[in-house]
């Protein structure tokens, strides 16, 4: 069993791989961001020498890490710009780091779209449970035409710039209690979920009890079965150890948990096109080594770790699957009514399908 749950982690990863080479024409670094120069690093000296301090609350050991070191050894090298990079949540919380950026204290910052939760309902369009279920399709959405208006808006409101897209894994269930293999089996269990009211609506409609725990608490509410179990995603799992506290993983393709990598404004509109050209490439190399090769690759190592510590794996799917999407399906139409630009976002996610 778990010889074969590596073997289907490790042909994801190639097919992956094969999508991005065939998608980019073998060049890792070129750009479908829109606008990107091919001679970023022949302007090296175009514009003032310009430094930025980059926040991220994220685990350095996430494959996020990886991808935002790609895109500064990209800028630095084709540009003058130089980064200070702050993970760890060194700059504070999620919360902390948006204030921050819209204050223009900080330049650039790595977070999740529910930090932005806050300020609009635009963002959750991403985390609709089960409209985006893989790596493939959340890349496809990520970087169309529907989600760049959705950024562009949120950008506009916000005084923000979205420079590029990451992800921090595919949210699925994981508890103490048994396997979760169909609706019924999340009756009356305590699952800690992401901070969201949407996300808590869903979950009462599939019959769970959402529970809110601070992320950095979860094990210890795991540990001490103050929660049965959680939505999350197998990169925090491993990151986190929650594998050492846990008994079930039911993969199911809940939802994505994007990152946006996003700047101030009014820094960026001070930037020369050159400087903006380099940061866009650098950005959008980060994320197709994210999603082609970082990301994956960890999730192999994660799933290896949960398996040596006898965790349980199964996948739901099939019939069993659709008796969850049907419940969300209202969640869905819900969205739509919200705002033209979710709606159009949600038909291009259903045609993926």
């Amino acid at each position: 069993m778990k010889k074969n749950r590596v073997k289907t982690l490790l042909s994801a990863t190639m097919a992956l791989s094969m999508l991005f080479l065939t998608a980019c024409g073998g060049n890792s670094s070129s750009s479908s961001s829109g606008g990107v120069s091919a001679s970023a690093s022949a302007a090296q000296g175009d514009g003032e020498p310009v430094s930025i301090v980059w926040g991220n609350y994220g685990s350095s050991s996430m494959p996020q890490y990886s991808a935002d070191q790609d895109a500064i050894d990209y800028m630095q090298k084709n540009s003058n710009i130089t980064v200070d990079y702050q993970a760890d949540g060194v700059l504070g919380g999620e919360a902390d780091m948006m204030q921050q950026i819209m204050d223009g204290t900080i330049q650039c910052v790595t977070v999740t779209t529910s930090s932005f939760n806050t300020y609009t309902n635009l963002f959750e369009a991403f985390q609709l449970p089960f409209l985006i279920s893989d790596y493939v399709r959340e890349y496809q959405v990520l970087t169309s035409d529907a989600a760049q208006a959705i950024f562009d808006q949120v950008g506009e409101d916000l005084g923000l710039k979205i420079v590029g897209v990451g992800e921090n894994g595919m949210r699925l269930f994981a508890n103490n209690v048994r396997p979760i293999t169909s609706v019924a089996d999340l009756k009356g269990l305590k699952l800690r979920i992401a901070s969201s009211n949407m996300l808590e609506g869903v979950m009462k409609d599939l019959g769970a009890s959402p529970v809110t725990v601070p992320y950095s608490e979860v094990f210890t509410a795991l540990q001490n079965n103050v929660v049965d179990g959680e939505e999350i995603n197998m990169t925090s799992i491993y990151a986190m150890n929650h594998y050492e506290v846990l008994k079930y993983v039911s993969e199911i393709g809940l939802y994505p948990f994007p990152s946006m990598l996003v700047m101030n404004l009014d820094f960026w509109n001070g930037l020369s096109a050159d400087q903006q050209d380099a940061i866009l490439a650098g950005m959008d190399l980060g994320a197709q080594n994210l999603f082609s090769k970082y990301l994956p690759n960890y999730e192999i190592q994660a799933v290896a770790a949960c398996q040596d510590k006898g965790v349980q794996f199964n996948t739901i799917e099939g019939d069993a699957r659709q008796e969850f999407v049907d419940i969300a399906t209202k969640t869905w139409n819900d969205y739509r009514e919200k705002d033209p630009k979710v709606a159009d976002l949600i038909d291009m996610a259903q045609g993926l399908q």
